[in-house]
């Protein structure tokens, strides 16, 4: 496994002597604390970390290489981490003989140790949310558990990090990845600089994620995963350090244990799934009162049939990105032990109505359909039926109080049942559409 080398060169100025100065290389102490705030979409990665470093009296010199790294050169900042009176970053340069390296000269007024901050944006490291929920014997509730995989092809290790997870996209010019094969940022004597635009896409980024980074404080309360928000994005907060070997991958807890209410449904809709009964789990966002939303993610549903010790696998679904408070629908697609049969009892048109010409201009159409419903299951359920009608002005009846019904759209509404286990039931209902041939309806003008 490679890892870049950070070394400082330490340079003493002797003013009694008027040749070289001393030079003393000293290998960069280990990383005090690190931070690492990995975004979804694009590949990129804000790495801060501190070291304790040992200043001389005079101009110090503090070399950095990011050889065999994804690393962003035109990212690369590095600053006290506290305010130190007598401390004086003086330049950063960029040696033309060597590629992939940065020297910053540092002034002090004393010998000192002090914490230095580096920063800089990283290629080569994603995450991406699964999640796994068990339903209740009575499948009113479930637990829901939630995981990251963060994955780490930097080039780098980081070792005791603190993990932080934006979810939201941010739009490019330049991915960090062409960004970190720049060897040169800032060009090479003798030869074209590069693009004005390439050059500082890496600083604007760079200032960007920063400042998302300070808007994310709001101290949410405690949790497994904490999250403060920055504009339309969140920002996760994992609540233990990890660490991330460069070319492996790690699994990380995100929910653990979140009792959820829910609410089993099965939607019978010929318009949309044919003659197929579709199962729905709906709940809605549980992390509402801890001021979460919840990353979009595969999710595998299964069902306790027996004290926690037994579990049957239900489906699973993927799902997009939930803010807070949203519902939310899985769909575990078509089961066979709800069926839904519709029978056509009626159909009948009357009330024409003719034009001058003797043509037709309105009728009314009538018919009655009955719905069969089948419950096979030892547990009772709520059925759904989505009828839909080729016309606007229409009118529903129905009569059994078991049944309620609502419209949905301009041409459809919905029945609602509630079906106990192993249990049959059916109810009908009436519809009215009123036509008019606005064609004929002008022309027998």
């Amino acid at each position: 496994m490679k890892k870049f080398i950070i070394t400082i060169l330490m340079i003493f100025i002797i003013k009694s002597v008027p040749t070289l100065a001393k030079i003393d290389l000293v290998t960069l102490p280990s990383r005090d604390s690190i931070k690492l705030t990995l975004y979804k979409s694009p590949d990129m990665t804000l790495v801060q970390e501190t070291r304790s470093i040992s200043l001389k009296q005079g101009i110090n010199e503090l070399q950095f290489s990011w050889d065999h790294t994804q690393i962003d050169p035109g990212s690369i900042d590095m600053m006290p981490a506290t305010i130190t009176d007598g401390i004086h970053v003086e330049n950063v340069t960029f040696p033309a003989h060597m590629n992939q390296l940065a020297v910053w000269k540092i002034n002090s007024t004393q010998a000192i140790s002090i914490p230095m901050r580096l920063r800089y944006l990283t290629a080569g490291m994603d995450w991406r949310a699964y999640y796994s929920a068990i339903l209740s014997t009575d499948e009113k509730s479930m637990q829901l558990n939630g995981y990251v995989r963060v994955n780490n092809h930097s080039g780098e290790s980081f070792e005791e990090a603190k993990i932080y997870l934006v979810m939201g996209s941010v739009n490019m010019l330049e991915s960090i990845e062409n960004l970190a094969s720049n060897k040169t940022p800032y060009g090479r004597p003798n030869q074209e600089r590069p693009r004005k635009r390439v050059r500082k896409q890496g600083r604007a980024l760079f200032n960007m994620a920063v400042a998302m980074d300070a808007a994310s404080g709001a101290q949410p309360p405690p949790n497994v995963v904490k999250a403060g928000t920055a504009s339309e994005y969140a920002i996760f907060e994992i609540d233990r350090k990890e660490s991330l070997q460069s070319g492996w991958g790690k699994q990380l807890v995100f929910l653990q244990d979140q009792s959820i209410p829910v609410t089993n449904v099965y939607r019978f809709n010929p318009e949309k799934y044919g003659q197929k009964v579709i199962r729905l789990v709906t709940f809605q966002n549980p992390a509402q009162k801890q001021h979460l939303p919840l990353p979009g993610g595969k999710i595998r549903i299964y069902r306790d049939i027996y004290k926690n010790q037994h579990f049957s696998y239900e489906g699973q679904s993927n799902l997009d990105d939930i803010p807070v408070g949203k519902k939310v629908e899985i769909s575990l697609g078509p089961q066979d032990q709800i069926t839904v049969e519709k029978i056509r009892m009626k159909n009948r048109t009357d009330h024409y109505q003719f034009g001058n010409k003797g043509n037709i201009v309105s009728w009314e159409e009538f018919y009655q359909d009955r719905i069969k419903l089948n419950n096979t299951r030892s547990v009772s359920v709520t059925i759904e039926i989505i009828c839909s009608f080729n016309a606007t002005n229409w009118k529903v009846g129905q009569k059994d109080d078991w049944v309620t019904y609502e419209q949905i759209d301009q041409h459809s509404v919905k029945f609602c049942a509630v079906l106990e286990k192993h249990s049959r039931k059916a109810f009908s209902y009436d519809v009215h559409i009123y036509n008019r041939d606005s064609v004929n309806l002008i022309g027998s003008l």
